[in-house]
């Protein structure tokens, strides 16, 4: 791996001390390059001098397709930009079909990902979070009702699949000093139409409703949204350590398509704490989130209590059969 010209730059060192502060510095990692400026900026940083050159970067591009020429254009653009890195580079095409949502594409994505870091022998998947992203991951959560795990937002490192890590060392920066930094390199980026069209909800946060926030309620609201970010993540991990505790003694059996709760454990637990289990659990199932309201996520902690059965989204259903609680997706 050859570095280029951007020693000494903040972005650079800022990557640099976020790769010291893992467990052991990987010997491979896969990146993830959309071509727009935050992944862009990302490699660029990992790939200078006084970024990571410790350790084999390969470019993963994923080609959703959506945009017919512009996709293609994308996929040629960041090949190009790997060449001239000297970064070994692979693309992955993914169909969406008909699933046509932030959802299906985000879980294609990272499959994809995970596919060819697996392939590489990556040890883990970095990708260009940035602070922005954060902020608009937390409202959006918070305007769909979400609990603690949702305004905690995203972890910088989280585990992926495989045996794979997911890391974001630019959760801490700034979008806009990203491509400050890129400017002053001179080095460009690709622009995505998509991300202006206001049918996706995270395009209507970013351009709609995160500007009225500042403008009528709190200039400081992206900052004020980051912070409640980091308390909820610090109490998440009180909590979490709780939640693992009380699944521990209760999950009888665990299954891709099944969890069996011992409800006689579950006596006397508080419902919070119960709910924030079966979260745990459905999560750790990587089983869909998106249609589970809090209706749903009390409903399904109440079974603890008292009622026989609940059906939830993505086909799950829940059955109370004596003392043991079933909770089962269709295949």
């Amino acid at each position: 791996m050859t570095g280029n010209n951007s020693s000494g730059s903040p972005l650079s060192v800022h990557v640099s001390c976020w790769w010291a502060g893992l467990d052991s510095a990987p010997t491979s990692v896969l990146v993830g390059v959309s071509g727009g400026a935050d992944s862009v900026a990302l490699l660029t940083a990992m790939v200078a001098a006084d970024g990571i050159p410790e350790s084999r970067i390969v470019v993963g591009h994923v080609n959703h397709g959506l945009r017919d020429v512009e996709s293609d254009e994308d996929a040629q653009w960041v090949a190009s930009l790997a060449r001239s890195l000297r970064v070994q580079h692979e693309e992955i095409r993914v169909d969406l079909g008909d699933q046509v949502s932030e959802e299906a594409a985000r879980r294609e994505r990272y499959g994809a990902l995970a596919e060819m870091a697996v392939r590489n022998g990556c040890r883990g998947v970095a990708v260009a979070h940035t602070r922005d992203d954060q902020v608009e991951t937390v409202l959006h959560h918070l305007l769909r009702g979400t609990g603690l795990k949702g305004l905690a937002g995203m972890s910088d490192r989280q585990p992926l699949q495989d045996g794979l890590e997911l890391w974001r060392p630019l959760l801490d920066i700034s979008r806009a000093a990203v491509e400050r930094w890129l400017q002053s390199l001179g080095q460009s980026w690709r622009e995505d139409a998509t991300n202006r069209q206001t049918r996706w909800t995270r395009n209507r946060i970013r351009h709609e409703l995160l500007p009225v926030l500042e403008r009528d309620y709190n200039p400081q609201v992206k900052e004020a949204l980051v912070r409640v970010s980091r308390l909820s993540s610090e109490a998440l991990g009180i909590v979490d350590e709780a939640v693992r505790q009380l699944a521990q003694t209760c999950v009888l059996q665990k299954s891709p398509s099944l969890v069996r709760l011992d409800l006689e454990r579950l006596a006397g637990v508080p419902e919070p704490m119960v709910r924030a289990m079966v979260m745990e659990l459905w999560c750790s199932q990587e089983w869909p989130r998106q249609g589970m309201s809090f209706a749903h996520w009390r409903a399904l902690s109440n079974l603890v209590r008292e009622g026989t059965a609940v059906d939830l989204p993505g086909g799950v259903r829940a059955r109370r059969n004596g003392s043991v609680l079933r909770i089962e997706r269709d295949p």
